[in-house]
Formats: C-alpha cells, sequence, structure tokens
C-alpha cells in the first residue's frame, strides 16, 4: 500500500512508522562541530569536504562514490543517536536521518526512518555498517523464504514423516518454487510426498490436500526459470 506524500511524492507504507516522512525541525550538518551522520546520510561532496576540512589535504581519490550510497536525507528528520547505546566503531553517529531509498527487489521508493535506525543500531546491535536495501514487504517476503526454507530442509531429513509432515514439506516445496527459489522441476518431489499420503478419504479429503494438488498441476504448466536446487 502507498499514499501520496506532500513532498515526496510516493513511498511504501511501513506498518509502524507510516510512508509519511517524520519532520522533527533538526536539521544538522556533517560540517557541524560534533556531528557525525550515517556514511548512508551523508553526500558525496560532504565525505570529500569533511575529509579535507579535518586532514587539510585535498581527497586523494579520484572518485569517491564507492564512499556513499546513493541515498538522500530528509532535511528537518533528524533525531539524537544515544551512542552508549550503539555497537563500537571508529565513528559513531550522532543523528539519524530519514533516509530516502529504492528498494532493490521491487524498486519502489522507501523511507528507512530514523526511529526505525535508532531501532535497527540501538536496540537490535546492528553494526554502524549494516543499511536496508529493500523495502519493508520485500523484507518480510525474504524473512518468510528463510523459514520455509528452513523447515523445507528440517523435513528433508526425517526418515519417516507422519502424514502432517509430508503435507507440510509439500507445502514448503511448492512456496519455494512458486518463488523461484527452487526449480519448476522439484514438483516431482511435491508429488512423491502427496502420493506418499495413503489413499483414502481420511487421508486426502481435507482441502490443504486438494490445494496442494492443484497448484503443482499449475506450476507444471509453467515455464521454468527457477533458481536453487533444493536437497
Amino acid at each position: 500500500m502507498t499514499r501520496k506524500t506532500d513532498k515526496y511524492g510516493q513511498f511504501a507504507d511501513h506498518p509502524r512508522y507510516g510512508s509519511r516522512p517524520n519532520v522533527t525541525n533538526s536539521n544538522p550538518s556533517p560540517m557541524d562541530r560534533g556531528v557525525h551522520l550515517h556514511w548512508n546520510a551523508t553526500t558525496r561532496k560532504e565525505i570529500v569536504a569533511q575529509y579535507e576540512s579535518v586532514t587539510g589535504k585535498r581527497w586523494p581519490y579520484a572518485d569517491h562514490s564507492a564512499y556513499c550510497e546513493l541515498s538522500r536525507r530528509i532535511p528537518n528528520t533528524a533525531i539524537p543517536a544515544d551512542l552508549t547505546r550503539q555497537t563500537p566503531a571508529i565513528v559513531a553517529v550522532t543523528h539519524y536521518f530519514d533516509l530516502e531509498r529504492r528498494c532493490r527487489d521491487c524498486s519502489r521508493s522507501f523511507i528507512f526512518f530514523a526511529e526505525e535506525q535508532k531501532h535497527w543500531y540501538e536496540q537490535l546491535g546492528f553494526g554502524l555498517d549494516s543499511d536496508c536495501v529493500r523495502c519493508v514487504d520485500c523484507r518480510k517476503t525474504l524473512q518468510g523464504i528463510a523459514r520455509q526454507r528452513e523447515r523445507y530442509e528440517s523435513l528433508f531429513h526425517v526418515p519417516n514423516k507422519t502424514e502432517k509432515q509430508s503435507m507440510e514439506m509439500a507445502e514448503a516445496c511448492l512456496s519455494l518454487i512458486e518463488k523461484r527459489v527452487f526449480t519448476r522441476r522439484q514438483t516431482e518431489r511435491v508429488r512423491m510426498l502427496l502420493n506418499s499420503i495413503p489413499d483414502d478419504p481420511d487421508a486426502r479429503k481435507p482441502s490443504q490436500y486438494t490445494d496442494l494438488v492443484q497448484r503443482v498441476v499449475v506450476l507444471e504448466t509453467k515455464d521454468d526459470e527457477g533458481c536453487d536446487s533444493p536437497n
């Protein structure tokens, strides 16, 4: 879900922080004494100017693009950091800004909120070298894939699966095929799992079994565009 902001167009909605910049009327500059911004909130020109100001020397590198992301901090959205709660770093970050970003996976614009950064770096213990490159929806998708793959792998090593475990493994495998993590050829394994379920009304009557069979049929009519191979 997206909604229009007053100034910045459309941002993907964050379930906790929304889709509008959080204006705090605080706008410290990395050139101010005692102010250190995260590298993803600092422009290329500011990096060069800060280096030359501190060292009294000219920037020694021809191309400085590798030293910062092409992200844009949103003015007047800064909040102060608690340096005592950050993971130790060469240079601590004194303020966080809302940052305008573009999702690596879906290409939607989203905000990496200053409050979210504070949570990452001070509550969750993420290092200051970590960054947010995906919108919250794509992050949730990746987390779901990781959980499904972990469950699939654990069930793969169960020697004598119950009917419920076979159904669950078939569901995980199908979901991974649909998300193009596994190749379409792995529908053969799904069929093997479904065929292992006793052919009687009590075992094959549940709607889940019928739904899995129908999803297999749909997948088998598509081109194989999968990526990885499971065990």
